[in-house]
């Protein structure tokens, strides 16, 4: 439900290509802040209620994200399932989650973005398994309870699927709080329900355990850790939390630089989309390259796009002159 017009929304749909198999998409033109329209979609009855930032500036967004679960807690029937928000700022999750209370559960993805670029630049080939793992296609998380694994212990449990990875339980004793890789000897409880990586969630179920040949443990050696170069191109209004976590080394809101360790911080002034200004960056000593959708284009997608478009472009360029590829450069469509 949106306000445009359903045939818009129905024809921007058919557009996407998208093989929904037995899924079916059905679109309602009105306010989610109107309680006739919000009935007119039996929002009591849904399974799970997915609230949508816009486009746009960020507070205003998660302005109307706060008003729109406000309207849902007044539904008099109740909501039978929950409410999944997505905001655009890291500050406003309290609000949501303080009206919202168990309800609700918030996505910040403009934060989350962020971090996993900063894991992809770290961690060669991490991006292709976040794209695999989280887009539509090959494996997907999954979490179904299976009453004959009661009393069994996780590390058992791991071996358990020979068409899946168990990476976690949501336990019951906790509320459904998920825990990842529990420790091997926890005991799986009942109501306690595994999460996996499977291809669906037909495709999987557990089996009888396999026999398991002992062998000796070889200690191998780890590299020792050296440090590394990243270009940050642009600037997030979040560069803060793409840096360090907020909660550890930030002081009133902003960037402590003296209270870093593991860090050193060098900021160079200029536009990422002028090719003299990037040519007097050391492009060749750089491991990672990071684009970054720059704050002052960020409300409008297609500017964001085509200014990072321009600075990989030229970035490019002057690699090849430089004779150096070696860098790995990621950017944000």
């Amino acid at each position: 439900m949106a306000k445009r017009d359903k045939e818009e929304m129905e024809l921007d749909i058919a557009k996407m290509e998208f093989n929904f198999k037995v899924t079916s998409v059905i679109c309602r033109s009105g306010s989610p802040l109107i309680l006739a329209d919000l009935k007119k979609v039996s929002v009591s009855k849904a399974r799970a209620i997915i609230v949508l930032a816009e486009d746009g500036n960020a507070d205003q967004s998660d302005a109307r994200a706060l008003r729109t679960v406000l309207s849902l807690t007044g539904v008099k029937e109740g909501l039978r399932g929950h409410i999944v928000v997505e905001l655009s700022d890291l500050d406003n999750e309290v609000l949501v989650k303080l009206v919202g209370g168990d309800l609700v559960q918030t996505v910040v993805a403009h934060d989350v973005i962020g971090r996993l670029m900063i894991q992809c630049a770290r961690q060669p080939g991490l991006a292709q398994i976040w794209e695999d793992i989280l887009g539509f296609e090959n494996c997907e998380f999954y979490i179904k309870r299976w009453p004959q694994l009661d009393g069994m212990q996780f590390e058992d449990v791991l071996i358990s699927f020979p068409d899946a990875i168990p990476c976690g339980v949501k336990v019951a004793s906790y509320g459904g709080k998920i825990v990842l890789n529990p420790e091997d000897s926890y005991v799986l409880q009942e109501g306690d329900e595994v999460l996996v990586i499977a291809e669906d969630d037909d495709t999987y179920s557990p089996a009888a355990l396999p026999t398991i040949k002992e062998a000796s443990f070889k200690n191998i050696a780890l590299p020792a850790r050296k440090s590394q170069k990243i270009l940050l191109c642009g600037w997030r209004r979040d560069i803060d939390d793409m840096i360090v976590e907020r909660e550890k080394k930030l002081t009133d809101g902003e960037l402590d630089i003296n209270r870093l360790v593991n860090i050193s911080l060098v900021h160079r002034e200029g536009n990422a989309v002028i090719q003299r200004h990037l040519e007097s960056l050391p492009l060749q000593s750089f491991d990672s390259i990071l684009i970054l959708a720059d704050e002052s284009v960020e409300d409008s997608a297609i500017q964001a796009n085509s200014r990072s478009l321009a600075t990989l472009l030229l970035i490019h360029d002057i690699q090849n002159l430089l004779d150096n590829v070696s860098a790995r450069i990621y950017w944000i469509r």
